[in-house]
């Protein structure tokens, strides 16, 4: 390993991130193996891990791994498991979409604890939204016993059509919330992040015990379709990359129009107002969703034909995306859609692969009341993992 020019502060820092990541992989580990996947000295893990026992962020499961099925039996000291402790710290998390505000609480591995939940109007102001978030991260801290000291920190998310509300600051394709992490953090007294919900819900969505989501598309609707990547378990382009431009894809060539928008768009073909907008010329009905939804499973052939066309292209532009980047998961997020529409976008995508589930469209787990946990993905990965345990101030080499 290449270490000219890196502090021992820095080397210590990464290797611990390094074993935390190869660990989060596998659910446990032991540190032979947790050796050969790095390419470090067992007598260096070995140090290491036992300090980070010590800070109680891992645990020593004490029990000898299984043993593999057709290997010979090994003599001497058996391997014993590691894993992250969850109680190490707890987190708290919030995110803000078109309908809903989520606030809730999670261990240090994001498995969830509790949370609140608030509808989003029109007429919802920002001092009301922020008093939701401060005055239910107390509630939640007190009800389960919590101190600052046990907790890392607030991770906010908040999608695009809601970055107004909060005072998001735009600047060279960047966003910020600089002013709204103040505030809380005055508030609540701990480290307070926020970013864009639409890429923590694709890091929210990742399920390391399903490599299927290690690379994974993930597809927003709201006012506008928005898309976020994930590689290797890396977000691709990071926090601040533009996801919108999905929106100005063409997807329908020639097809509907919308002003500011290429003919054919997925936002004149796919959003929810463009679907409700061919069903309301073709009925003469103003409908919901939910009853567009309730008028295609009992069979209404006029809304069969325009929901099933609109699931058809859907399909189209997950197949595009997904082939484009190499992967065959792509989450919906937000998307309401009934179980039998799901199907019909399943049974679609397989037509299109030729192969049975070779490109699997799965509803995101962090939707809803649980949007939450995207926001304390933020917080674990920028206040845990990228600083391998080290707390603000630790500095012991």
């Amino acid at each position: 390993m290449d270490t000219k020019g890196i502090s021992k502060l820095d080397l210590k820092r990464r290797n611990r991130k390094q074993i935390l990541l190869a660990i989060r992989q596998s659910g446990m580990l032991a540190r032979v193996d947790i050796a050969a996947q790095l390419s470090l000295t067992r007598a260096a893990v070995t140090i290491i891990t036992n300090q980070m026992i010590a800070q109680n962020i891992l645990e020593d499961m004490n029990s000898p791994a299984a043993e593999t099925p057709g290997e010979p039996k090994k003599k001497g000291r058996k391997k014993t498991m590691i894993r992250i402790n969850p109680s190490f710290k707890h987190v708290l998390g919030a995110v803000v979409n078109e309908r809903v505000i989520s606030v809730g609480l999670s261990d240090i591995t994001g498995a969830p604890i509790d949370n609140r939940s608030l509808e989003i109007t029109d007429d919802s102001k920002t001092e009301e939204l922020v008093t939701f978030i401060v005055t239910s991260c107390r509630e939640l801290m007190q009800k389960h016993s919590l101190s600052n000291k046990q907790m890392l920190g607030l991770g906010v998310g908040i999608v695009p059509a809601r970055w107004e509300l909060f005072r998001a600051e735009e600047k060279n394709g960047k966003v910020s919330f600089a002013k709204l992490c103040y505030l809380l953090e005055m508030e609540l007294s701990m480290p307070v992040l926020a970013e864009s919900a639409i890429s923590l819900y694709a890091l929210a969505g990742i399920d390391y015990a399903d490599p299927d989501t290690s690379n994974q598309i993930l597809i927003y609707s709201g006012q506008k379709f928005e898309y976020s990547i994930v590689l290797g378990n890396e977000l691709i382009g990071g926090f601040q990359r533009d996801t919108s431009v999905i929106d100005r894809m063409i997807i329908v060539p020639g097809g509907a129009s919308c002003e500011g928008y290429p003919d054919g768009s997925v936002h004149a073909e796919l959003t929810r107002a463009a679907l409700l907008a061919k069903i309301a010329a073709e009925t003469g009905q103003t409908m919901t969703m939910d009853e567009v939804n309730a008028e295609y499973e009992a069979n209404n052939p006029v809304i069969t034909k325009i929901y099933e066309q609109t699931v058809s292209d859907l399909a189209r532009l997950i197949y595009n995306l997904c082939i484009g980047s190499n992967v065959f998961c792509a989450t919906l997020q937000c998307f309401r859609i009934s179980e039998k529409t799901h199907q019909k976008l399943q049974d679609e995508l397989n037509r299109l692969t030729g192969e049975e589930n070779q490109i699997k469209a799965r509803f995101s787990v962090v939707d809803h009341t649980d949007a939450y946990r995207a926001g304390c993905t933020l917080a674990i990965e920028r206040l845990f993992f990228e600083t391998g345990g080290m707390l603000p101030g630790e500095t012991n080499v």
